[in-house]
């Protein structure tokens, strides 16, 4: 999921899968008694307003001016009341709650988040999720919630939560039967911490990679702070790129040149230096991509696979949608021709390959309340991993109707070694798809093999020389040692 500097004043309300992305964007808040005044914005994503209320000391002029860039989100200019208080406040059985925190530029704001019948994060735990897994605050239920948040104008607040609020998602305790019987075992380390959101981690080899790029480490992103990062036993961190051009995934080609799926250019590039990489790839048919967001190169033949949804755009370009939809590519190796492989995705995320290369793996996090094409949009997917078998001769699938096998869940990133597909389940998947954490599927009929319990991951690297498994999670790195 993306992201950069201004990004991390950002707030949505969330009302189906897509929408967590905007909801980790909303600018969030402090106290529920400001009367400071608050900032409407349009939501693309559901159609209505996101309200983001600012603390009773706000000083008007900085209100205003934030209002006015974008608070929800870059680029858009909100309505800017002055004083009073988010309507949401007003309808006690759709306040949920609060997400409360200071933006970099020291404002005290809170997001104020609706409960929904539809969508698998209009509860009371969907909008806990999304407040302090994505918007990065402090979650106060309202009564509706099960705390003592008042939701009267000028009521007093009492803040935190009661016993019958919100239930944790997280943890091996919380695990079903099947997954706690199911649960590998294994030694997890925090390697770096105090990110803003990480994604992205490819492991450079020892030897036959790029002379440019750090052998023996690991790259990753902070997506919100536009900056890749490396990693290794050796030199512990350091930084890669200051200005990572919003490089989200990253992967290897045959010659072991870094490859890259850049939000900020919205483009696919190959190079160790951001600033300098050959684009491989930046329109489809004269249109712009959409936002790149991760991909894999074939081992069968070392074409490069992508996926192109809208989550970059909305974050920094949110008027700059040139396609009507969002797809999952091909660029071939022999011209650099881009085809388009999986038109029908709603919001395509993380790409794997079988170690063959005989199967692409794709994850879909789910429809759209208000989808560019309204045909992909109508029946709101859920969200899914799906196999499809490839063909050959065209690096197209066999059956675009038909894939191998497909399991709902929701996952960002994954990865294939001779254990498995590895799937990270993070802190925006509902409920029912289980708790956040690494899962092991079987890639011929993608049923869970195992599951390792780690706080919100996004993406994963499983093929490094030392037999560890790399997780980005949220604001941290993690490294994963199997004991079995």
């Amino acid at each position: 999921m993306p992201g950069q500097g201004r990004a991390n004043a950002l707030v949505v309300v969330v009302v189906v899968v897509a929408e967590i992305l905007l909801l980790a964007l909303f600018v969030v808040p402090t106290d529920a008694q400001s009367l400071g005044g608050y900032c409407l914005n349009d939501n693309p994503f559901s159609g209505e307003k996101d309200c983001t209320q600012f603390a009773d000391d706000t000083p008007k002029d900085a209100a205003s001016s934030a209002c006015a860039v974008g608070l929800a989100m870059p680029g858009q200019s909100g309505e800017y009341s002055e004083s009073g208080r988010c309507p949401l406040y007003s309808t006690p059985a759709s306040f949920g709650g609060e997400c409360s925190r200071v933006t970099e530029q020291g404002i005290s704001v809170k997001s104020v988040l609706a409960l929904s019948d539809g969508g698998p994060f209009g509860d009371c735990a969907g909008i806990e999720q999304v407040c302090t897994t994505f918007i990065q605050g402090e979650f106060l239920p309202s009564p509706a919630c099960g705390g003592s948040l008042e939701d009267a104008v000028g009521g007093e607040e009492v803040g935190g939560k009661t016993e019958s609020g919100p239930s944790s998602n997280g943890g091996s305790e919380d695990l079903p039967d099947k997954q706690r019987r199911n649960t590998i075992a294994v030694d997890v380390e925090t390697l770096a911490d105090g990110f803003e959101f990480t994604e992205g981690p490819v492991w450079i080899p020892a030897t036959g990679a790029d002379p440019s790029l750090p052998p023996s480490t690991l790259l990753f992103s902070d997506m919100r702070a536009d900056t890749i990062f490396a990693w290794s036993d050796e030199r512990g961190l350091e930084t890669f790129a200051n200005d990572s051009l919003g490089a989200n995934g990253k992967a290897l080609d045959g010659e072991g040149r870094l490859v890259s799926f850049r939000h900020g250019p919205r483009d696919v590039v190959r190079g160790a230096a951001m600033e300098s990489a050959t684009v491989l790839a930046d329109n489809f048919q004269g249109k712009r991509l959409n936002s790149p967001n991760d991909g894999a190169v074939s081992p069968a033949d070392g074409s490069v696979y992508f996926s192109d949804p809208i989550w970059g755009i909305f974050i920094r370009d949110p008027q700059g949608m040139e396609l009507d939809r969002h797809s999952v590519y091909r660029i071939s190796p022999d011209d650099g021709e881009v085809t388009e492989v999986l038109p029908n995705t709603a919001m395509p995320n993380g790409i794997a390959f079988s170690q063959d290369g005989e199967v692409l793996f794709v994850s879909d996090t789910g429809g759209l309340a208000v989808h560019p094409n309204p045909d992909l949009a109508a029946t709101e997917p859920p969200a899914t991993i799906k196999a499809w078998r490839l063909d050959n001769a065209t690096g197209g699938v066999v059956d675009p109707d038909g894939p191998l096998w497909a399991i709902e869940d929701f996952s960002d990133g994954m990865c294939v070694n001779d254990r498995g597909l590895w799937t990270t389940r993070g802190g925006m998947a509902p409920p029912k798809h289980g708790p956040p954490g690494l899962v092991l599927r079987d890639p011929k009929n993608g049923e869970e093999i195992g599951y390792i319990d780690i706080e919100d991951p996004t993406n994963v690297e499983c093929n490094a020389e030392d037999g560890k498994i790399y997780v980005t999670a949220a604001n941290k790195v993690v490294r994963v040692t199997l004991l079995e």
